[in-house]
């Protein structure tokens, strides 16, 4: 080791939901860390920026909920559902202690909070500052990376002062025990790595986004229908702003950007609760979409290494869960590194094996999200048993349950239970729908080929370290 590396326990790169509050978390727990992004802070990033209840109790403890109030999203109790030809008010369901059900926060507002929390509790920030490659032990195990700062002052400071800082273009060297990848879908760290994705699928609608001012809240509602061909999904968000959000086939993919931003508005008035808070709204800037993504879990870590967030996991954004799951894998990875790292530890076999059953941890966690995200996210008809099935709990007076699986305390299979699957077929096998037969033997083999699948994974060839 060169006398001019600088030394960390870990060093964080990607500093956004996944990676800042890793970084206070080791922190506060008097770690010291480094805190890598490539971009410049403030700036956006394509995301929903919609968490839950789940997320916003982390963000109460994590001592961040009062800035983010101040940025006028409110907190959101209530939800407007569809799937298919069921539709219901609900309330959303909240634990004791919760501060909230819904929010949601545009990214140049929230991550520049979690990045300052990151800072305030000790962490060093660098940003604009890209990993150029892993370094490695003569055994291969990762102790560190390689940096560039681009052109310019590239941040670096802590709660407690600054950092050493290179000259912009200079590459530096950041040695740690651990590092961590939480730099997103296309994670530098995970390439370097050479982390393999399995569980892959692509996105089948393409989603696009916009912002309106003067929007008829009222009592603010989180929307969410999901029929036909059709997604929309309208909530309040920050600074008054009204946030729409629409699936599109990309079939219609060229006449819907022909005809932005009419075609988007066209999309959302389809939905009533949306249509009505846009009656008297204005458009604020240019729609946003993307078009092409892949859903895909990563190889979680190897000696040295681990991976967090979307860099690690990634699922189809429809279901709105990916702010929530970065923040519930951070803490759960942060008791890891600190029970292995803290009180003077640091055996590299017992850190790696640690890891490894954090990685299976993740995997089991989310695996049932994931399908089901994935299938909701699906252009084909949904099946004829789900919205049976919410008809039933409608009327049991159940059917806000549904939406402990978005604030990811119920899983899929706590919501389609046997007992409700198999009265929902009784109640359309007696109204004639006999094909429900062939839609749930369908299903059974989907479930056994995705059940296969978690015990013997299919992975795609890893990118090629560049």
């Amino acid at each position: 080791m060169s006398s001019s590396d600088e030394q960390y326990d870990v060093v964080v790169v990607g500093a956004r939901c996944a990676g800042a509050p890793l970084a206070t978390l080791l922190a506060r727990e008097g770690f010291e860390v480094c805190l890598v992004e490539k971009a410049e802070l403030p700036s956006d990033t394509p995301s929903t920026h919609v968490f839950e209840a789940d997320a916003l109790a982390f963000l109460d403890s994590l001592g961040v909920l009062d800035e983010l109030r101040a940025t006028g999203a409110p907190m959101i109790a209530r939800a407007d559902a569809r799937v298919g030809d069921v539709r219901w008010p609900a309330t959303w369901p909240v634990r004791p202690g919760d501060p909230g059900g819904v929010m949601s926060v545009r990214r140049f507002r929230l991550d520049p909070v979690l990045v300052r929390a990151a800072q305030d509790a000790g962490a060093a920030l660098l940003t604009r500052t890209a990993v150029t490659d892993l370094v490695r032990a003569e055994d291969g195990r990762v102790t560190g990376v390689r940096v560039s700062t681009a052109t310019g002052d590239g941040e670096s400071r802590s709660g407690t002062g600054t950092a050493p800082r290179g000259g912009a273009g200079e590459e530096r060297v950041l040695r740690a025990r651990l590092v961590v990848g939480a730099d997103g879908r296309a994670s530098t760290v995970a390439r370097l790595a050479g982390a393999r994705s399995y569980h892959v699928t692509p996105n089948q609608f393409a989603l696009f986004w916009s912002y309106f001012a003067d929007a008829e809240i009222g009592d603010p509602t989180f929307v969410f229908h999901r029929w036909a061909d059709r997604v929309v999904l309208g909530l309040p968000t920050d600074d008054g702003l009204y946030q729409v959000q629409v699936g599109v086939d990309p079939a219609r993919l060229r006449e819907f950007r022909a005809g932005l931003p009419g075609s988007l508005l066209e999309y959302a008035r389809a939905s009533e609760p949306v249509a009505k808070a846009l009656a008297g709204a204005r458009l604020v800037g240019e729609p946003h979409g993307t078009t092409h993504w892949k859903g895909y879990f990563r190889e979680p870590t190897g000696p040295g290494w681990v991976l967090v967030g979307d860099a690690g996991h990634f699922k189809d954004p429809t279901a709105g869960r990916g702010i929530g799951d970065a923040f519930l894998q951070a803490a759960r990875l942060a008791e890891t590194v600190t029970g292995q790292l803290g009180g003077g530890g640091g055996d590299a076999a017992e850190l790696d094996e640690a890891l490894r059953r954090w990685g299976a941890w993740r995997d089991a966690e989310f695996v049932e999200p994931y399908w089901f995200a994935t299938d909701i996210g699906s252009l084909a008809p949904l099946p004829a048993v789900l919205p049976e099935v919410l008809r039933g709990m409608r009327r049991a007076g159940v059917a806000d349950g549904l939406f402990e699986m978005v604030n990811h305390r119920a899983r899929p299979t706590d919501i389609l239970t046997r007992p409700r699957l198999l009265a929902a077929v009784g109640r359309l096998l007696a109204r004639g729908r006999l094909g429900v037969l062939r839609e749930v033997v369908q299903l059974a083999a989907v479930d056994r080929h995705r059940r296969a699948l978690g015990r013997r994974p299919q992975y795609e060839a890893p990118s090629l370290p560049r």
